[in-house]
């Protein structure tokens, strides 16, 4: 991939509205954005990140901060609903989120227990049901915010999740693929939890040992290729952050060791390590080959001990951005826009749930 130049004006675009009904702290907003760059300041615990979230939830269709949608209900509410404008060009439209309370009718009214509840989700186009799925990358999304130091500082799974947001926007065939492979996980965990528990023939596993690695293969390749594309990007961001004095190293390292864009030895590689795992995930009734242990690494190698993890962070997020954008603008995108959040704030008289607070504006010097 070959990083673009500026947008031209003809690119420009994004979020042009934001209204919030329920969310997290947020009784009602009513957000409109400026176009460019929009700077929100206010105190802390005020919902800040909460309207960062509220974005990246519709346009990447699930929370980046927690997996249980109730959390999303504001307090004491049975819906919430999050409501944006895009526009990019001559193209506009809404995009729309519903989350709504409902409980289990079988369970309601039952002796000595509650109903139990569960979450209905909603979205829409122009007011269109449309499946969240084509949602993914219909206008990407990259989100930078304090929790990103954990891309970092801790294990690889939140690489790995960075990674697939990322390729799902950029490739709708791979968010395909990882649909399938999360399905295909699940249900091959429930079977080996049985064989587990009660016994039987091993060739069960099988046809989701096939299926596992089909879909596994695919989506090691696209992680393979889009971090072999960031790796430069990210260097060249920490170089010029640092002033040369730190360097940034990204790495793709997959479990069964084959770091390849070629499918086939992928494959093999794969299915060699799921054989060698047969007895471990047998006798421990879970799967432990697959995408879930492969894992992307960071490598700073700072002259400055604190730097290092914010800098990190920053130089990998904005840099995914540029690095898909310019592959949206290769293969001819007609609705590509990205719309870019990041250090955090909303205008508090926005906000029924909280009082006005005064603006405060630091500037900070260079590390």
């Amino acid at each position: 991939m070959t990083p673009p130049g500026p947008a031209s004006s003809a690119e420009a675009g994004g979020l042009t509205h934001l209204r919030l009904y329920n969310f997290r702290n947020y009784a009602e907003l009513n957000l409109p954005l400026g176009p460019g760059l929009n700077v929100f300041v206010g105190e802390n615990a005020q919902g800040k990140t909460n309207l960062l979230e509220a974005v990246a939830t519709l346009l990447l269709t699930k929370s980046p901060r927690t997996s249980t949608p109730a959390e999303l209900l504001r307090w004491g509410s049975e819906e919430t609903a999050v409501d944006a404008v895009l526009g990019r060009g001559a193209l506009s439209e809404t995009l729309a989120l519903r989350l709504r309370r409902i409980r289990d009718a079988d369970l309601t009214g039952a002796p000595g227990r509650d109903a139990s509840p569960r979450i209905a989700r909603t979205t829409t186009r122009d007011g269109h049901p449309i499946a969240p799925r084509d949602l993914i990358g219909r206008w990407p999304v990259v989100l930078f915010w304090p929790d990103d130091l954990q891309l970092v500082k801790a294990g690889p799974e939140a690489r790995r999740r960075l990674l697939d947001i990322l390729v799902s926007q950029l490739d709708r065939a791979a968010a395909d693929e990882l649909i399938r492979y999360r399905r295909v996980l699940e249900q091959r965990n429930s079977l080996l939890r049985r064989l587990h528990d009660g016994g039987g023939p091993a060739d069960q596993l099988r046809p989701f040992d096939d299926a596992l690695l089909r879909h596994g293969a695919a989506i090691q390749v696209a992680r393979t290729e889009l971090v072999g594309a960031l790796a430069p990007l990210a260097a060249a961001a920490m170089t010029e952050i640092s002033e040369a004095v730190d360097s940034l190293e990204l790495r793709y390292a997959p479990q069964s060791g084959a770091a390849s864009g070629d499918l086939e030895e992928v494959l093999a590689a794969l299915r060699g390590a799921l054989a060698r795992a047969r007895g471990e995930e047998l006798a421990r009734g879970t799967s432990v080959v697959g995408m879930i242990s492969s894992f992307s690494s960071m490598a700073a190698r700072p002259a400055r001990p604190h730097p290092r993890d914010s800098s990190g962070a920053l130089c990998w997020r904005p840099r995914s951005r540029r690095c898909a954008w310019s592959a949206r603008v290769r293969s001819g995108c007609p609705s590509c826009s990205w719309t870019t959040f990041s250090a955090s704030s909303i205008p508090l008289a926005e906000s029924t749930s909280s009082p006005p607070s005064p603006l405060a504006v630091r500037r900070r010097r260079r590390w």
